[in-house]
């Protein structure tokens, strides 16, 4: 599998640099951005608080993986958006470093390659899971190191490098429940691939040797467990209930914050391509079923589709919902498939076409890349600017705030990051009552001309006044 290289660049060389400027720019924007709703939400109901408050609930938006190592980030530094985002920013960088080993070990050092490292790491789905301080970018780190050390273990059996990858399964599905569907079908997909056969029956290139399948299930069982056991003590089930409606809906939705557009046609588009990658991994995993060389092709095709059997058995049985930015897992599960299957094939133009294919993504990613404000939050980008005016004008004395729904957990971060312990905390009230200051969204500013309010900051998305 030795696609094409060029003369005039090194393009192992060149990944390093972008991965290294990837990298730094997700620092930056750790360092500047504004607290997402998310962010803030998971700060103020399960990081800010006690541990016996924190583990007193649980919902489907903490992210208990991440809310550990956040807890510890945050009380061993300042609080600030990068100690926030810092096992985020950790997580990033053991994703970039997987994606540029696995991409150079199975694509070679040419343009496949670099191909398959921009699509991994450019999409803007996943820029922002690099370093926002949610359990997507962590979970999907821990998703392709299993994967990769299962790869490893495939070419050159180790019983340890499985047990790690077990582990990362299990970590997985403790930093985002989303990827409960991914890290079975992986686990599954994997040990029906190490078994039939024996050693005179087994094909050339095959495994010959079985990894312990009890073992692994129950070393990725009791990872999630420990983590999990106390909070989803807690869950209850219309918690469960958030989430896309439909499998249409959660790939809509993937479309059009990968894309940076909703257009109908696109999104159709991407919903037979994903049919069709699925149908295709079937049919390869197949023909590439138990050989050494086929490995890539066969467990991420084999993966892609139970992952979609079960998405759909689970909400068709257990009223689950679809997965909505935790199914970021299709990205490398598409991607990886596809550019294996077509570069193990030598078609030159298969290749030529995945590769022309694949600048015009890239073209669109670049084009759309997130330099500011995170997807999630982007109506509150000016959350930061908002709250140190606030922070100026209140002056130290007492000051009763009342804040739109959407905005309440960013005010009461803000208030915890600022030290700000005169703002009264914010509730969940009506804005009917009598309040210093006032921080609307769009949908509550008629409230600005009914009370005569003076409005001391303003941006697209928020709004000050008093």
């Amino acid at each position: 599998m030795e696609p094409t290289s060029t003369a005039s660049i090194n393009p192992v060389k060149a990944a390093r640099w972008f991965l290294g400027a990837l990298l730094a720019v997700n620092l930056y924007r750790a360092m500047t951005q504004s607290v997402t709703p998310g962010e803030a939400w998971n700060y103020d109901r399960f990081i800010g608080p006690s541990w016996t408050e924190a583990l007193s609930r649980f919902d489907v938006n903490n992210h208990v993986l991440n809310t550990l190592l956040v807890r510890i980030s945050t009380a061993g530094f300042h609080l600030t958006e990068l100690s926030l985002r810092l096992p985020s920013l950790l997580s990033g960088v053991l994703y970039l470093w997987v994606v540029f080993r696995m991409a150079r070990r199975w694509f070679g050092e040419g343009l496949a390659f670099l191909a398959v490292v921009g699509l991994l790491t450019l999409n803007p789905l996943v820029v922002d899971a690099l370093s926002e301080a949610r359990g997507y970018g962590m979970a999907l780190a821990a998703w392709m190191w299993a994967l990769e050390l299962i790869l490893e273990s495939v070419q050159s059996f180790s019983l340890q490098k499985l047990n790690l990858a077990a582990i990362c399964l299990g970590l997985s599905v403790a930093a985002t429940l989303a990827f409960a569907a991914p890290a079975v079908a992986l686990l599954v997909v994997f040990l029906a691939w190490s078994r039939g056969g024996g050693a005179d029956g087994v094909p050339s290139g095959s495994v010959r040797a079985r990894p312990p399948g009890r073992g692994l299930m129950c070393t990725v069982f009791l990872t999630a467990f420990v983590l999990l056991a106390i909070p989803i003590n807690h869950l209850e089930r219309k918690t469960l209930a958030v989430g896309a409606t439909a499998l249409r809906q959660t790939i809509n939705e993937l479309t059009a914050l990968s894309l940076g557009t909703s257009l109908e046609g696109i999104a159709a588009t991407a919903r037979v391509a994903l049919g069709l990658v699925a149908v295709a991994g079937v049919f390869a995993s197949f023909r590439y079923w138990r050989r050494k060389d086929g490995a890539l092709v066969a467990l991420t095709g084999a993966t892609l589709a139970f992952t979609l059997v079960l998405l759909l058995a689970a909400h068709r049985c257990l009223h689950t919902p679809f997965p909505q930015e935790g199914a970021i897992y299709l990205i490398p599960l598409t991607t990886l498939p596809v550019a294996a299957l077509i570069f193990k094939r030598n078609n030159k133009t298969a290749q030529i076409a995945f590769l022309c294919v694949s600048a015009v993504l890239l073209a669109r990613y670049v084009s759309e890349f997130p330099f500011g404000m995170y997807a999630a939050g982007r109506q509150f980008a000016g959350a930061r600017t908002l709250a140190k005016t606030l922070r100026v004008k209140a002056a130290g004395g007492p000051a009763r705030i009342a804040a739109s729904l959407a905005v309440e957990p960013i005010i009461n971060y803000y208030r915890a990051r600022y030290g700000q312990a005169n703002w009264q905390p914010v509730e969940r009230q009506p804005l009917t009552g009598a309040y210093d200051f006032y921080v609307l969204t769009p949908a509550d500013a008629a409230l600005i001309q009914q009370r005569h309010l003076h409005v001391m900051y303003r941006d697209t998305g928020l709004t000050l006044a008093q």
